[in-house]
């Protein structure tokens, strides 16, 4: 008997029975778990039915946890049954026992090969039968069956079964090795989840946050001439400015435009001293002109994650969406099989995917198709692994959910589409040369010519752009540009700072002038731009995908992100889960289509070691993967390379927290300070268990873990130190002895007379009128009486400095709201009591404001307060200027509102709410109401449980009311 084993129930019912009713003539009873045949049975597995057992499964691992026996690396590992699954399990065993050969018939790819071996490996002797493999890469009646014509003997892939299983054992090795660890050191009293893919793939989020909320408003500057009514661009040779070797890289590299850069200055003064010597009657020669015939082809089919960010882009769906759809559309047969990393097809597929695109295009494709007889990049058998792009199957889809139905759609259109014509245009790139007062050189590689660069453009064939627009993801990479930090990992997210050749400039023209080299004329206009350089954004899904497949590096060539998807975070088929764990544990949230770190998250992070959460060490580990998979690399190989990581990282860990390992071997129980009975240990630190007693305390002060011995001594009453390590509430490290008062509770003392000095200033004290001294981060007041915990002091905006005093505890940080102050700011703070509106605090949810600082009085007294501006701004009803005037009590208002403030003309009592419909106006929002009569489309307002977005428009007698043609409904 031939039993083929599925993945799942609605494969095996509606595929595989299918199939062999057809091939092999077959009729099929139903059974408990199983189809019955005469010859051949049906059997299904239900995801995973084994597993790998846990560490407490392990002999001396039982109970709590424990360091002194990590970590554990087992030669052999032990597998047990999944709980929910284990009648299936023992329908599919006893119907294996049964058979003469055993066919897997799972899904396609590594995970299906796991799923089906693990099986075998539960119970050895099944091993020992004939073993066929079923690999489908579509379900369509034609090529099932051809796949079912064709099996494989299961050795065939035996590569991919070694790098399954060798992924699910380094996630074991280092999930739960790290996991049990980090509690156990880091955690007080939490758990840490540790993840080799989870971890790495968290830091890529927080790091981009931080990046994000750490930037700064910044401009740079750029020269535009006008010559001959056309735009150029001031450049700069590159190639002489690099200072490093990845600069010259890049350089060399760049020939075609023989390393010329649109020139940006981050200094106004440099950009006007170019518009001073090139403003006409200045004359501009033409030094060379080059002219070149370009094409752009249309973008391959999908793979997996290129659906899934297309799918986030349009749509707003998450990864895990998308995949379930596309896994959706491949078991009804409408599309091939989702979870690959191949954008090609094979060569052989050529003639057959031609006439199915032909059959699915519309008439407006079809009219810009090309000949099949042509080359296309896509068709190549060498780029195609386990599986070939996704595409559809030329079935017809007949009553799809909604989801489901734009996925099909996407793959459909992206499947036409690469069979269309390219787009053809032509350039010429005309270099404008300047000579300085100090050269007439015209040769335009002297250094001391204004060099200009002007692009013209002429289309000579729209070819698919006829049809699809170009997008600013396509724009930039057809233009040649560098990309953001997330590169095609970030892509438009905008990843890092963004400035200068993404301002490139082209003229779009009919037909190209007739210019030669030497022309001379002078510009009609030369001008300074001033820009923004671009804020990074936070993760969309779509653009995370990209970061995961190239592990974060910036890599915007198609090429070269093509060689890096070996060596990303996970493979297309888990990325999306990876990214749903993260959420589902609370590390990342959704907000609104970011991901955004949480502060469990980012507190994780801060806690792991660079060898767990780097994306560049991970991506390495999953190229070695796909070595074992090519058999590049021996399963041997790779495990011996994890259990040294693994062994390496607690080697790091022993040295980081030496305390706490110290602490699990001691043998010796302190006594409890309070009742004199032993305490127990904690994992942050010590408990009485005399409940009447209730002593705690723990290992962690200011920021440093103290030794089980120092921890002695303290509860025996001895002076301990002075230790070095301790951290205040700012981050400042100091040195203090402990002591515990009669209470239990620390003491800091100092050495010397316990003050924090540092340099004299010529400022005096609000407070007290004593000269004050300043550090880096803090100008204050010193005193007499030595503070007894500089984490708890309080201070100006903040806790107090170690050290500082009770007498006069006055402080001044320099960085409020995360701005840092000038020493003009600081002078005026101090001089007449009040600075000038300040640009660039940040609130705590991290909106940026804008305020002037004073020094506050009553129980504020010597603090230092914000001061709020707002904004005169004429009434439209009688022309006098509206204020803006707080509320000191919540109350109901019009039109949906709740007072929290308003916009009110003293003369004539017309108002605008600060709040509508359950949304905040900005000051700037209300003065371009007021001065356009409308407003761009905002969000969100609220109208009980609606959430929407719209326009606003004052109407006759200033009436504030929505744009009903903009009104949409979020949800």
């Amino acid at each position: 008997m031939i039993l083929l084993v599925a993945e799942k129930p609605s494969v095996a019912n509606q595929h595989y029975r299918p199939m062999l009713e057809r091939i092999e003539g077959e009729k099929f009873t139903q059974g408990d778990g199983c189809l019955i045949g005469k010859n051949h049975c049906i059997t299904w597995c239900v995801g995973h039915l084994i597993t790998l057992a846990p560490l407490d499964a392990y002999p001396g691992y039982e109970g709590g946890w424990r360091l002194s026996n990590l970590p554990l690396l087992p030669e052999k590992f032990r597998l047990m049954e999944i709980e929910s699954t284990k009648k299936q399990l023992a329908v599919v065993r006893q119907m294996m026992e049964q058979a003469d050969v055993l066919v897997n018939g799972a899904d396609a790819g590594r995970e299906g090969n796991l799923i089906f071996d693990l099986v075998l490996d539960f119970t050895p002797a099944f091993k020992q039968k004939t073993i066929k493999r079923l690999w489908v890469n579509s379900y369509v009646a034609k090529d099932l069956d051809k796949a079912w014509k064709n099996l494989e003997d299961a050795t065939q892939r035996v590569n991919l079964s070694y790098a399954a299983r060798l992924r699910q054992r380094a996630d074991w090795m280092v999930g739960l090795n790290a996991t049990r660890a980090y509690t156990l050191t880091a955690g007080r009293g939490k758990m840490i989840s540790v993840g080799r893919v989870q971890t790495p793939t968290l830091n890529l989020v927080v790091e981009r946050d931080t990046i994000v909320e750490q930037f700064k408003e910044l401009y740079y500057y750029s020269v535009v001439g006008t010559w001959k009514g056309y735009q150029a661009q001031y450049v700069l040779d590159d190639r002489r400015k690099a200072k490093d070797e990845r600069d010259a890289s890049e350089k060399e590299s760049d020939k075609k435009s023989e390393g010329l850069k649109v020139a940006v200055f981050e200094k106004e003064a440099e950009a006007n001293a170019v518009v001073e010597r090139c403003k006409p009657p200045a004359p501009a020669t033409i030094a060379k002109i080059d002219t070149q015939q370009k094409k752009q082809f249309p973008q391959k089919p999908f793979d997996l994650t290129e659906l899934q960010k297309e799918g986030n882009k349009r749509f707003k769906f998450s990864a895990q969406q998308v995949l379930d759809c596309a896994q959706n559309l491949y078991e009804k047969k409408l599309l091939t099989y989702p979870r690959t990393d191949s954008q090609y097809l094979p060569d052989t597929m050529k003639q057959e995917a031609y006439a199915l695109a032909q059959r699915l295009a519309s008439p407006e494709q079809k009219g810009v198709m090309r000949s099949e007889s042509e080359n296309f990049v896509f068709i190549n058998s060498s780029k195609v692994t386990d599986h070939f792009a996704i595409i559809p199957t030329g079935e017809t889809p007949n009553g799809l959910p909604e989801m489901e139905q734009k996925i099909y759609d996407l793959a459909k259109e992206r499947f036409v589409q690469a069979w269309l014509k390219p787009y053809v245009w032509s350039e010429m790139d005309v270099i404008l040369s300047e000579a300085s007062a100090e050269s007439k050189d015209p040769d335009p590689k002297s250094k001391n010519l204004d060099l200009f660069r002007l692009k013209l453009k002429r289309n000579e064939d729209l070819g698919f752009r006829a049809l699809v627009k170009e997008t600013k993801d396509e724009r930039r990479k057809t233009k040649g540009k560098k990309g953001d930090a997330g590169a095609e990992a970030g892509k438009a997210d905008g990843g890092a700072e963004g400035k200068g050749d993404s301002d490139e400039i082209t003229n779009l023209v009919e037909a190209f002038p007739e210019w030669n080299v030497g022309d001379t004329s002078p510009f009609d206009s030369v001008e300074l731009q001033k820009k923004k350089k671009s804020k990074p954004k936070y993760y969309t899904e779509a653009t995370l995908l990209a970061a995961m497949k190239t592990a974060g590096k910036q890599i915007e060539n198609e090429e070269l992100a093509e060689a890096m998807k070996d060596r990303g975070l996970g493979t297309p088929a888990t990325q999306a889960g990876i990214i749903e764990t993260l959420k589902k544990r609370g590390f990342i949230e959704a907000q609104k289509n970011y991901l955004v770190s949480t502060a469990r998250g980012r507190e994780v992070i801060a806690l792991m070691d660079e060898k767990v959460k780097s994306p560049e060490m991970t991506g390495e580990w999953e190229y070695k993967l796909s070595q074992v998979e090519k058999g590049q690399l021996t399963p041997v190989e790779f495990r011996d390379g994890i259990v040294e990581y693994v062994k390496q990282l607690f080697a790091d860990l022993h040295a980081r927290y030496a305390c706490q390992f110290e602490r699990e071997a001691a043998t010796e129980k302190l006594n409890c300070p309070k009742c004199g009975g032993a305490l127990d240990t904690a994992p942050w630190g010590y408990v009485c268990p005399n409940a009447e007693c209730g002593f705690r305390f723990g290992h962690t002060v200011a920021g440093k873990m103290l030794a089980h011995s120092e921890v002695k001594a303290l509860l025996a009453g001895e002076t301990v130190g002075p230790l070095s390590g301790f951290k205040s509430k700012k981050g400042s490290e100091f040195s203090a002895k402990l002591t515990l008062d009669k209470d239990f509770n620390i003491n800091f003392a100092f050495e010397s007379d316990g003050k924090f000095h540092g340099q004299k200033t010529d400022y005096k004290c609000p407070l007290c009128g004593n000269p004050l001294e300043e550090n880096k981060n803090a100008i204050f007041c010193t005193g007499a009486a030595p503070s007894k915990d500089p984490r708890s002091e309080p201070g100006m905006t903040n806790g107090k400095e170690p050290g500082m005093t009770n007498d006069c505890n006055f402080t001044l940080f320099k960085t409020i709201a995360g701005h840092t102050l000038t020493a003009k700011e600081i002078a005026a703070l101090f001089g007449s009591g009040h600075t000038p509106l300040i640009q660039g605090f940040k609130s705590k949810k991290g909106t940026e404001f804008a305020a002037a600082l004073k020094w506050g009085e009553g129980a504020d007294k010597g603090r230092a307060v914000f001061e709020f501006q707002h904004r005169d701004l004429p009434c439209p009803v009688c022309g006098d200027s509206l204020r803006f005037r707080g509320s000191t009590s919540q109350q109901s208002g019009p039109q949906g509102t709740t007072e929290s403030g308003a916009y009110v003309c003293p003369q004539c009592g017309y108002g605008i709410p600060q709040v509508f419909y359950q949304r905040k106006f900005s000051d700037e929002e209300v003065e371009g109401l007021l001065k356009n009569k409308f407003t761009p489309v905002l969000e969100p307002f609220k109208k009980n449980e609606t959430t929407f977005r719209a326009a606003l428009e004052l109407r006759d007698g200033g009436k504030l009311a929505f744009n009903k043609l903009t009104v949409e409904v979020i949800k």
